[in-house]
C-alpha cells in the first residue's frame, strides 16, 4: 500500500455497528494497566473461610477422624461436676433398730438385766442420732424413730427383769425351805421311806385364808413361817385440804408383815386389793396433812424375826357395811383373803 492510501484509511471514520451485527468492546491490552481502585467503590464480597478442623481447610487434618469432639476441644465450655446423692441408707436408723431389739430381749431375762440396760440406752442415743441426721435429709426416718422407741422400751424391759431377778433369788430359798426340811427326812435306816413325805399343812382345798377367807384381824402364815395380817377396817377422817374436798367416805387398814423364816424377806409392793359388799373396786385414798401421810407403803428387806407395818385407806360408797381384801406378803407368795364388816 502506498503512503498516502494508508493515512486515508487510518483518518477515515469506521463503520457504525447494526443491529445484525454488535459492535464489541476492544480487548484490554496486555500491557495496559489494571484501573485503580476507588476510595468509595462498595467492598468486594470475599469468600467465607472453611472453618478450622474442616477438610481443604488450612492445618486441618487430612481424615475425617480430624475434626474435634464437641465439649473436648480448646474454649469448649467447661463440665459441670457430678451430682451429689443422698446415702442409700442411714446406719444409724439401722443400728438403732438392731441394738434396741437386744436390749428388750435381754433385759427380760433374770441376771441380764443389766446388759439389757446398757443396750437399751445405747439404742436411744443411736436413735436419737439417726433422727437428727434424718431431719438433715438422711433417709429412714420411720426406722430411726421406731429404734429411738424401742431403745425406750428395753430400758423398762431391764427395770422388769431387775423386779424378776429379785423375785427369782426371793422364791427360792422359800421353796427350797417349804419343800425340803429335816423333820420330813427319813435318817433311821439304810434306805429312804417309800412312804411319802408328810404334809406340815392341810392341802390347799382346806387352808383358810387361800380358799375361804378370813376374819380382819387374823394372821395367816405362809409354808415359809412369812406372816401376813389385816387389821379391821375403821373409818377414816381425811386431813388435807384437797382429801377433805374430794373424799367423803372411807376406811383405813393396817397391814403387818413379820418374818418368821431364817432369811431376809424381800417386800416389793404389798397392798390389799379392797372391794365393797357389792364386788366393786375401791380406789385408795392419798393424803398429807396433819402431819401425816396415807398411804404407808411397806416395802424393802424384812430379816428374820422382824415385822413391818404399813397404813392405807380406800374409799368406799356410802352405805358400804361390810368389805373383803386379798392380800400378797411377797411377789411370788399366794393372795391371802380376808372379809368382815367396818368398824
Amino acid at each position: 500500500m502506498e503512503p498516502a492510501q494508508a493515512e486515508e484509511a487510518a483518518v477515515a471514520p469506521a463503520a457504525p455497528a447494526t443491529a445484525d451485527a454488535p459492535a464489541s468492546a476492544p480487548a484490554p491490552s496486555a500491557a495496559e494497566p489494571a484501573p485503580a481502585a476507588s476510595a468509595f467503590a462498595p467492598p468486594t464480597p470475599t469468600a467465607p473461610a472453611a472453618p478450622f478442623g474442616a477438610p481443604g481447610a488450612p492445618g486441618a487434618p487430612g481424615g475425617p477422624w480430624g475434626a474435634p469432639a464437641p465439649g473436648y476441644g480448646y474454649g469448649s465450655a467447661p463440665y459441670g461436676g457430678y451430682a451429689q446423692t443422698a446415702p442409700a441408707t442411714n446406719g444409724l436408723a439401722v443400728a438403732a433398730l438392731i441394738v434396741g431389739c437386744f436390749g428388750i430381749v435381754l433385759g427380760l431375762v433374770p441376771l441380764l438385766f443389766w446388759l439389757g440396760g446398757i443396750l437399751a440406752v445405747t439404742g436411744l442415743g443411736l436413735g436419737i442420732g439417726a433422727v437428727v441426721r434424718a431431719n438433715k435429709g438422711a433417709p429412714n426416718r420411720s426406722m430411726a424413730i421406731l429404734g429411738t422407741v424401742l431403745g425406750g422400751v428395753g430400758m423398762l424391759a431391764s427395770v422388769g427383769g431387775f423386779f424378776l431377778t429379785v423375785a427369782v433369788f426371793d422364791r427360792g430359798p422359800d421353796r427350797i425351805e417349804a419343800g425340803i426340811d429335816g423333820d420330813d427326812l427319813d435318817l433311821g435306816g439304810p434306805y429312804p421311806s417309800s412312804e411319802p413325805w408328810p404334809s406340815k399343812s392341810a392341802s390347799p382345798s382346806q387352808v383358810p385364808g387361800l380358799t375361804s377367807a378370813l376374819p380382819f384381824g387374823e394372821t395367816f402364815t405362809y409354808p415359809n413361817g412369812v406372816k401376813v395380817s389385816l387389821s379391821k377396817p375403821t373409818k377414816y377422817e381425811p386431813k388435807g385440804i384437797i382429801a377433805r374436798e374430794q373424799v367423803k367416805n372411807a376406811v383405813q387398814i393396817t397391814v403387818t408383815i413379820t418374818n418368821g423364816s431364817t432369811a431376809p424377806h424381800e417386800v416389793i409392793y404389798a397392798v390389799p386389793n379392797v372391794r365393797d359388799d357389792k364386788g366393786m373396786t375401791a380406789e385408795m385414798v392419798f393424803d398429807s396433812g396433819g402431819g401425816s401421810s396415807v398411804p404407808k407403803m411397806v416395802q424393802g428387806s424384812i430379816l428374820p424375826g422382824e415385822s413391818a407395818s404399813g397404813v392405807v385407806a380406800f374409799e368406799i360408797p356410802e352405805g358400804t357395811k361390810s368389805i373383803t381384801a386379798d392380800i400378797s406378803a411377797g411377789t411370788v407368795l399366794d393372795d391371802v383373803k380376808y372379809a368382815g364388816p367396818i368398824g
